[in-house]
């Protein structure tokens, strides 16, 4: 009979001990995370619901301009902050729980924090700057330019509008005809003749070998200056014509410049060039 009684008694002490386990446990670890012991291998697995907060901030928030970033950065800011910078592709990142300087903590403490808690500014780059990149050298007919210039008119400074619009409309005129021949002219701009057929008198078009346009390299961003060469070929009575971006690299790095200086300036914090792993 007393060993009976003593058998319940084990029984449910061993069940009064299954119970405990399951209870959500403190962790003793940095991170404080609570945790339950679950019965598949009886691993730990963490909780992150139990308390009122999480025991520490994590995660990336992503933003679309440079103004969102600093008041985020701003708001969550510590004295171990810092934000790092990269151009291909342009990119701001800022790590609000970096690592602290070395012997900032515990005396020879390493200061190593966990870098989790982290706010990310893609910088986009505009719709002004992706189309004129993305045709960038690429051989198109008349149709397509003409098409391209006047889709994007508003982006061409120099020459005018106007001259822009006529060339254009001049490129469409002549989609049923065949080119004979370009002259460069004395002011560098280049002459391409076109028939509609052998016996028709030759008509002309004045096309500049260079041409400006002003276009924000970012989203919102302020428009830059960047020239652009006309290279053309003609086989067969078919003309190619494309441009050619002068330096690209070198506006797109002003631009990314620009936004760095802002977002040092005002969150008082020196940008690391490069990516923490």
């Amino acid at each position: 009979m007393l060993e009976n009684f003593n058998g319940e008694k084990d029984v449910a002490a061993l069940l009064a001990a299954g119970v405990a386990l399951a209870d959500p446990k403190k962790s003793p670890l940095p991170d404080g995370k609570p945790f339950v012991i679950v019965p598949e291998g009886f691993q730990a697995k963490p909780l992150d619901d139990v308390f009122e907060n999480p025991a520490r901030a994590a995660g990336t928030v992503k933003l679309r301009d440079a103004a969102s970033f600093i008041a985020y950065f701003n708001r969550q800011k510590r004295a171990e902050s810092l934000i790092y910078a990269s151009l291909d592709p342009a990119r701001i990142l800022g790590v609000i729980d970096d690592h602290r300087a070395y012997g900032s903590l515990h005396g020879e403490h390493d200061g190593a924090n966990w870098r989790a808690y982290r706010v990310e500014f893609p910088v986009p780059a505009s719709r002004e700057w992706k189309t004129w990149t993305n045709k960038d050298r690429q051989p198109m007919g008349q149709l397509e330019l003409a098409e391209l210039i006047e889709d994007n008119l508003p982006d061409i400074i120099s020459p005018d509008g106007s001259t822009m619009l006529s060339i254009a409309l001049n490129f469409e005129a002549s989609k049923e005809g065949n080119f004979v021949s370009a002259a460069r002219l004395q002011d560098g701009s280049t002459n391409f003749v076109w028939k509609e057929d052998v016996n028709a008198t030759g008509n002309k078009i004045a096309m500049p070998s260079l041409i400006t346009l002003s276009i924000p390299v970012f989203e919102n961003g302020a428009p830059y200056s960047i020239d652009a060469r006309i290279k053309y070929r003609i086989k067969d009575g078919v003309l190619k014509i494309w441009y050619e971006l002068i330096r690209p690299h070198k506006v797109l790095e002003a631009a990314f410049r620009a936004v760095w200086a802002q977002i040092e300036e005002q969150t008082a914090t020196k940008i690391l060039l490069g990516t923490p792993e």
